[in-house]
């Protein structure tokens, strides 16, 4: 049962995917940006995400399996996705997630930016640590927590959790790795994932 994501949070700090994306673009383009963009490395980041995001959003094909999945999803739901801009393994995920949840005319995507949402962040930890991009799927009316998923596909995540404290490869030779991992993937493994997720929620609540 969710207790932390309130319809009043979801009017007051949720964002559409499109005003997520201007968001990005505002605090590129605005010298007047947040104090953590102020740090050339982390507006450097964030211009990177923007394009990776653009790119996704404009190429990445839906698996016809995953989509016919979601054409059949039958109860509304929100689906709740706690990110940031400035986050690149967001960048990867994000725009396929609001793909697969643009197949289904049930399914509203919206964005909590994490470090403005303290409250629900502390509610979806991985290994005690504000890993994003979360993902908290709600009934649309209720809004009872159907599942949640995050931060990465399984595969990913595994190796990163390997690497974690491999001292032979830089922080950001990690880094390359992993964008080179999502770029060879093409978002194939997290549509993989979803067809199973989806599936598991119709078993279970009819979904």
């Amino acid at each position: 049962m969710n207790n932390t994501i309130t319809h009043e949070i979801l009017s007051k700090n949720g964002l559409s995917y499109s005003q997520y994306i201007e968001l990005t673009k505002d605090i590129i383009s605005n010298p007047d940006r947040p104090k953590i963009y102020q740090d050339e490395k982390m507006l450097q980041y964030t211009k990177d995400n923007l394009g990776r995001m653009e790119k996704i959003a404009t190429t990445l094909n839906i698996d016809s399996k995953l989509y016919n999945e979601m054409q059949q999803t039958k109860v509304k739901q929100i689906w709740v996705c706690i990110t940031e801009p400035w986050c690149g393994d967001a960048s990867q995920i994000v725009p396929g997630l609001f793909l697969i949840a643009s197949c289904s005319p049930n399914v509203d995507f919206k964005i909590l930016l994490r470090d403005s949402n303290a409250e629900v962040m502390d509610n979806y930890l991985t290994n005690g640590g504000k890993s994003i991009p979360k993902l908290v799927v709600l009934k649309a009316d209720s809004l009872e927590e159907i599942s949640n998923w995050g931060p990465r596909p399984a595969s990913i995540q595994k190796i990163v959790e390997e690497k974690k404290n491999d001292t032979s490869m830089s922080f950001g030779d990690k880094v390359r790795m992993i964008h080179g991992w999502y770029e060879q993937n093409n978002s194939y493994d997290l549509q993989e994932e979803f067809i199973t997720i989806v599936k598991g929620w119709k078993k279970t609540i009819n979904a």
